[in-house]
């Protein structure tokens, strides 16, 4: 898969996310770390997604979008080290370490790839923090915009492994239950 940044855009353009195999996924992170690096930018999560060019986009007409915490991680990647000290992703999650630098806003030649899939990066912390808020049965609240648009995906393939959202390990019931896991049964 031969790919190449040409530009960078907001997280809610019409360019659809890039879909990639596991296999390929390396490769193309190497491409959004190279431009990075090559660009001298320091985007935080925040910035990758609420800014105006915080989302890179390739020559296929497509972009990468990640949750703040994956972005956190490309970040560590293209600076794994800053004035002496390892990174980690919470350095780049909700703001950066040093001086933010955003890519420049241009106008892309290239036109967007017609497709009607979001694939956003997310990491197993991302997973844990979902995984944990539905299982307590708690609200989940974000700001992170790939989390907000997977969370329905998410909580479908949970309830598929088995159990309910209301946190007791043996409940093995169903949408007619009284938990208060599905809502509550109001038919009288």
């Amino acid at each position: 898969m031969e790919l190449k940044v040409v530009g960078w855009t907001d997280y809610e353009s019409e360019y659809p996310s890039i879909t990639v195999t596991n296999e390929e996924l390396n490769e193309v992170l190497a491409v959004v770390v190279e431009a990075i690096r090559e660009g001298g930018y320091m985007l935080s999560g925040e910035d990758h997604q609420c800014s105006y060019a915080g989302v890179p986009v390739f020559d296929n007409g497509t972009c990468f979008r990640a949750s703040m915490r994956s972005w956190g991680t490309i970040m560590t990647f293209a600076y794994p080290e800053i004035d002496g000290r390892k990174t980690s992703y919470m350095d780049f999650y909700m703001s950066t370490v040093g001086e933010e630098k955003l890519p420049d806003m241009l106008t892309l030649d290239i036109e967007p790839m017609v497709s009607d899939n979001f694939n956003g990066i997310i990491t197993p912390q991302d997973s844990q923090m979902i995984s944990q808020s539905i299982q307590m049965g708690m609200p989940f609240m974000t700001t992170d915009k790939a989390l907000n648009h997977l969370m329905d995906e998410i909580k479908a393939a949970m309830e598929e492994m088995g159990g309910c959202d209301c946190g007791d390990d043996d409940c093995d019931c169903d949408d007619d239950c009284d938990c208060g896991c599905h809502g509550t049964n109001d038919e009288e």
